[in-house]
């Protein structure tokens, strides 16, 4: 009797690559998690106080203002903006748990690795305070590859194709590692101008620099989370890095913006690729 077919992500093409390869996909693998989110406290104007032209300083409710602010009539015409921790700690943990929940399936079909691995988030079902992470990828194995018991099973977001150019120029895929960063942009009294359809000020071509900065803010810290999963992979470099941002406009021509970063950490094979023989990856572990 014949074994039952298998499911996966891939492509054509990336079925191709991954047999090319000496890889042989498994089955389709998954792990989701959700979470509510707890409270969050938003920064406020009360509390400001002036700097006097001293370095700026972080003030009660998280507030960050620019240089140079000198007085509160200044902060409330520039805006602010300010890192909500409980909300980007709530979507960093929750992909986490989704991705190891990925590889332990996984781990139970007997993959070495799983390949096209795509990350879904928003929000769940009719719960307007809860998010949902789910990770869906295709389980590989291979009669030329083996890994130790110890290692842990790489999450790959490439394709297929791309999976097998790795593998064949002398690179292992470390995992999947990412960051995320939620923002809370209170805006000042030039954006809300601006904004206002009916004033002589929102006629002209601008820039709501408010928004600006709080969208590189929140890029910056997501951006640093990614490096940091990184490093703790004794990663080389990461690949095809993904950026997702999610504006949420708030009352008052406030802005809450989610960015979050995705990719693939990759080291070099000791020795470059192998031809025939079996090789034991242990990479990334110190």
């Amino acid at each position: 009797m014949n074994e039952a077919p298998f499911a996966s992500t891939l492509s054509t093409s990336g079925f191709l690559g991954l047999t090319d390869a000496g890889f042989r996909p498994l089955q389709q693998v998954q792990g989701t998690a959700v979470t509510s989110l707890g409270y969050q406290r938003k920064p406020r104007s009360r509390g400001v106080v002036a700097s006097g032209g001293r370095r700026p300083q972080m003030v009660r409710g998280g507030v960050y203002y620019p240089p140079g602010t000198d007085t509160i009539q200044q902060f409330l015409y520039t805006g602010t903006w300010s890192e909500l921790e409980e909300r980007t700690g709530a979507y960093n943990v929750t992909r986490r748990l989704a991705l190891q929940r990925l590889r332990d399936a996984a781990r139970r079909a007997g993959a070495l690795a799983v390949v096209d691995v795509r990350v879904h988030r928003g929000r769940f079902g009719h719960a307007a305070r809860a998010i949902e992470f789910t990770a869906l990828g295709t389980a590989v194995t291979s009669d030329r590859f083996e890994a130790d018991e110890e290692d842990p099973i790489p999450l790959v977001s490439l394709s297929g194709t791309d999976f097998w150019k790795l593998v064949e120029s002398g690179v292992w895929p470390l995992g999947l590692v990412g960051g995320a960063s939620v923002v809370f942009v209170l805006s000042g009294y030039r954006t809300q101008r601006a904004r206002f359809r009916l004033s002589r000020r929102s006629l002209p071509n601008q820039e709501y620099e408010d928004y600006t900065n709080g969208l590189s803010s929140a890029r910056f810290h997501a951006s640093a989370r990614l490096r940091e999963e990184a490093t703790k992979l004794g990663a080389a470099g990461v690949l095809g890095i993904s950026v997702g941002v999610t504006p949420r406009e708030q009352r008052d021509d406030n802005l809450m913006v989610t960015v979050e970063m995705l990719g693939t950490a990759v080291a070099s094979l000791d020795g470059g690729a192998p031809q025939v023989v079996a090789y034991a990856l242990g990479l990334g572990t110190p």
